[in-house]
């Protein structure tokens, strides 16, 4: 299977999961939601919104793990750092539509380039995470463990924390908080790529 089929294979796989679908459209239901409520404070909800991307990475990549399904997609295709890859790009194609859709929903039209391309890359940095932990609790509990309780507390106490993963969320129109975001993402994706070469399914 070519690097072009196994792109395609890992999109339907992506959107034939009825979590995927639960965990966008949840997610954009509380953006509206959200921005409703923030509307006359000026907030942009994509701070809380960014769960659902999170927890949409997680469940992408450790659904496959359940029922065996991780051992007949490698025996489609064993090449594994091309799966991977095509894992990653399969996500970050259906989750910047939905990243879009959330920022349109949840915040001022400012905000939205900025603001959609952080849910995106998050959502394919957890799904890196995700891949090296292969479980799905651990992952989502540390995600969103550093995301709304370490990260926040960090911020604005520590020189280094503009450097962090969810350094955009606080200022999603900061381009540097943009490039932060893609940097940690492609970090990720890397070593998520090796570990999975190198690990047993």
């Amino acid at each position: 299977m070519t690097g072009g089929r196994a792109l395609r294979a890992e999109i339907l796989k992506l959107l034939s999961l009825p979590a995927t679908s639960f965990t966008l459209f949840g997610t954009l239901a509380v953006s509206v939601i959200l921005a409703t409520a923030f509307a006359r404070q000026g907030v942009s909800p994509v701070g809380y919104t960014q769960a659902g991307f999170l927890v949409l990475g997680v469940v992408a990549v450790t659904s496959e793990y359940s029922g065996g399904q991780i051992h007949r997609t490698l025996t489609a295709m064993p090449r594994r750092i091309t799966l991977q890859l095509a894992k990653m790009g399969a996500l970050l194609i259906v989750a910047v539509p939905a990243a879009v859709l959330t920022a349109l929903a949840g915040g001022p039209w400012s905000d939205v380039v900025g603001a959609s391309a952080y849910l995106a890359l998050t959502t394919v940095f957890s799904a890196a995470v995700a891949t090296v932990v292969r479980w799905s609790v651990p992952a989502v509990a540390g995600l969103l463990g550093y995301y709304f309780i370490v990260g926040p507390l960090l911020h604005g106490r520590a020189t280094f924390a503009d450097y962090l993963p969810d350094a955009a969320s606080h200022d999603v129109r900061s381009l540097g908080g943009s490039a932060v975001v893609l940097g940690w993402a492609l970090v990720a994706v890397g070593i998520s790529a090796i570990t999975f070469h190198r690990r047993d399914a």
